[in-house]
């Protein structure tokens, strides 16, 4: 018996051979003996011990690979698995003692590099079908400008429907604010073409962290803006002016498109808020020395 031999007996079974979408590969009953060169009734009987106390000891090594008993039965009709036929040529060319067959072990020998499974897909044709490219979730992003000032001019309406006219004049002029700011941010993004997102570090803290900054108290908003710029300078000094209060005023903004001075900013607020007297800390680091000061919303 040589491997040509071996060669062309699988070339005579390859009708009694199937694989599944899959790729997984399946050997009818009498293949897989003709290709351990065992008798297919013989195997079938063996394979049956799987059922009662008489398991074989193929039947055995079969259960060890993780076959249950009720499965194994059933290879008569559905035909025997690709890795299960790696088991029996194994066990009828090494295991099996007297009923040990040298074409049994050749066959072993042919599959060692490539694989029952990869044998059975060559022979068959079978080719791994294209996978269909996942569908990428869209990205979020926020609506147009013209929306959100929409949105804006309507919720102004409304909170002055429920107040009768009578808003607060600092949350009055703080939406005129936002939307001044906003247009006059969305005219300079389309005229340079870029995505860049530069924030005062109280608008960073209050949109981008959710956090309050409040207009008095330990640590009211002219503090949070003094803090960053006195203990975390490396995060950039540039000014533009915007709309504070009304008035066209000079702010420190913050490059927040950038991850790194994002970062930054998220670690001084956290610190800001975390201390118990920011005031104390200012005055000890001599951040008031300088009574000129720019405003940080």
């Amino acid at each position: 018996m040589s491997q040509i031999e071996v060669a062309q007996i699988i070339e005579q079974i390859k009708q009694e051979i199937t694989v599944d979408a899959s790729g997984h590969g399946k050997a009818s009953i009498r293949a897989t003996a003709r290709l351990a060169n065992i008798d297919a009734t013989g195997l079938v009987r063996s394979l049956k011990t799987a059922v009662d106390n008489s398991g074989s000891k193929l039947v055995e090594k079969l259960i060890r690979k993780g076959f249950e008993a009720v499965e194994i039965l059933g290879w008569s009709q559905s035909g025997i698995p690709d890795v299960a036929v790696a088991a029996i040529l194994h066990y009828y060319g090494y295991e099996a003692g007297k009923r040990c067959s040298e074409q049994a072990r050749l066959a072993c020998e042919a599959f060692e590099s490539i694989g029952v499974r990869a044998w059975m897909q060559d022979i068959m044709g079978w080719t791994k079908p294209a996978t269909q490219p996942q569908e990428q979730p869209p990205t979020p992003a926020l609506p147009p400008v013209e929306q959100r000032l929409h949105t804006l001019v309507e919720a102004m309406k409304t909170l002055a429907e429920l107040t009768g006219g009578r808003l607060n004049p600092y949350m009055e002029q703080n939406c005129k604010d936002f939307a001044a700011n906003l247009i006059a941010d969305y005219n300079r993004q389309s005229l340079t073409a870029t995505q860049e997102k530069w924030l005062g570090v109280v608008n960073f803290a209050e949109s981008e962290l959710g956090k309050k900054v409040p207009l008095s108290g330990a640590h009211y908003r002219g503090h949070l803006g003094t803090w960053v710029r006195t203990f975390y300078p490396q995060l950039g000094s540039r000014q533009e002016t915007r709309l504070v209060n009304g008035v066209q005023q000079p702010i420190y903004v913050y490059a927040c498109h950038d991850p790194a001075v994002a970062a930054g900013l998220t670690k001084a607020v956290e610190e800001f808020f975390a201390h118990p007297s920011p005031g104390a800390a200012l005055r000890q680091a001599g951040a008031f020395a300088n009574k000129k000061a720019v405003v940080t919303a």
